[in-house]
C-alpha cells in the first residue's frame, strides 16, 4: 500500500483529534500535516465538518525535499501538527485543490496525454503541499508548551483506543497499561478532557459504528463483528442505549 502525505485544511465545522502526540481542536482555517510519521486518531466531530484534504506519494515528496529536507522538517516538527493557517494561505490552498479536483476528473483517451495529465496533476499536488509546508515552517509558529502529564496519559490511551477499541472497552485494561490505578487513571483524563475514559471509549465506537453504518454495503452484522461485539443484538443493544436509535433506524434516518 502507497503511503502518502499532504495537508488537510477544515474548511467548515469543528473536531477534535490526536495528530502525532498531540491532542488538536480543529476549526476552520486549521490545517494538519497528514504524514505516516504522524498517526491519527479522530476522536469526534461536529455534523457541518469538513476538510478540504491534497495528498501526495510520501516518495514523491521526499524526492522533491531532499535539497532542504533536513532545514525544513526541524522546524515544522516544533510547532503542532495542527496549526492555524493565513487567510490567503488558506483560499489559495481551496482554489487550488479545486483545480487539481477538475484535473484529476479528465480521462483523456489517449494513453500518452492521460499520462501528461497524471504527471501535471501530481506536479499541482506537489507544488501546492510544499507551498503550504513552506509556510509552517517559516511563518510565525505558536509556542508549545510540554505537554502535561494529563495530556500525556490522555494521548497514549486515546492512541491505544483507535488501535484496540474493537477488542478492549474496559477502563481497566487501559489503566494497566499506563501503569496507574483505575482511580488515577481516570481521574488524570476527566481532569484533562472533561470526561471520563468510559465516556470516551463509549463515544469512540459509536463514532466507528455511525461510520460503518454510512456504507450501505455492509450489514448489521457485519458491522457489529467488525466492532468486536459478540452478537448482533448486544450491538443493537448498545448503539439504542447511546444513541436512542437502533442501527437500523440511525443509517435510513442518515441515507435517505
Amino acid at each position: 500500500m502507497e503511503q502518502k502525505v499532504g495537508i488537510s485544511l477544515c474548511i467548515s465545522g469543528t473536531a477534535t483529534r490526536i495528530a502525532g502526540s498531540r491532542m488538536c481542536q480543529i476549526i476552520p482555517g486549521m490545517a494538519t500535516i497528514i504524514s505516516p510519521a504522524l498517526p491519527m486518531v479522530e476522536l469526534e466531530s461536529s455534523a457541518d465538518f469538513q476538510e478540504c484534504t491534497v495528498l501526495e506519494q510520501m516518495n514523491l515528496v521526499a524526492d522533491e525535499t531532499a535539497p532542504f529536507f533536513s532545514q525544513m522538517m526541524p522546524l515544522i516538527n516544533e510547532s503542532l501538527p495542527c496549526i492555524r493557517l493565513e487567510e490567503s494561505t488558506v483560499k489559495h490552498f481551496v482554489q487550488s485543490a479545486g483545480r487539481i479536483s477538475e484535473r484529476e476528473k479528465r480521462m483523456p483517451e489517449s494513453p500518452v496525454f492521460r499520462q501528461m495529465n497524471e504527471r501535471l496533476t501530481s506536479l499541482m499536488r506537489l507544488e501546492l503541499i510544499l507551498g503550504v509546508l513552506y509556510e509552517i515552517a517559516t511563518g510565525n509558529r505558536p509556542v508549545v508548551e510540554k505537554p502535561s502529564r494529563g495530556e500525556q496519559v490522555f494521548v497514549r490511551f486515546m492512541q491505544s483506543l483507535g488501535r484496540d477499541f474493537s477488542k478492549r472497552r474496559v477502563v481497566a485494561d487501559y489503566a494497566e497499561e499506563a501503569a496507574l490505578s483505575v482511580r488515577h487513571f481516570s481521574t488524570l483524563i476527566h481532569q484533562y478532557s472533561g470526561r471520563t475514559p468510559k465516556q470516551w471509549i463509549t463515544t469512540f465506537t459509536i463514532s466507528q459504528a455511525k461510520s460503518l453504518l454510512l456504507q450501505p454495503g455492509l450489514s448489521v452484522k457485519e458491522i457489529a463483528s467488525r466492532l468486536g461485539f459478540p452478537e448482533q443484538f448486544t450491538f443493537r443493544k448498545y448503539f439504542k442505549t447511546n444513541t436512542g436509535s437502533s442501527p437500523t433506524e440511525y443509517r435510513k434516518g442518515t441515507l435517505r
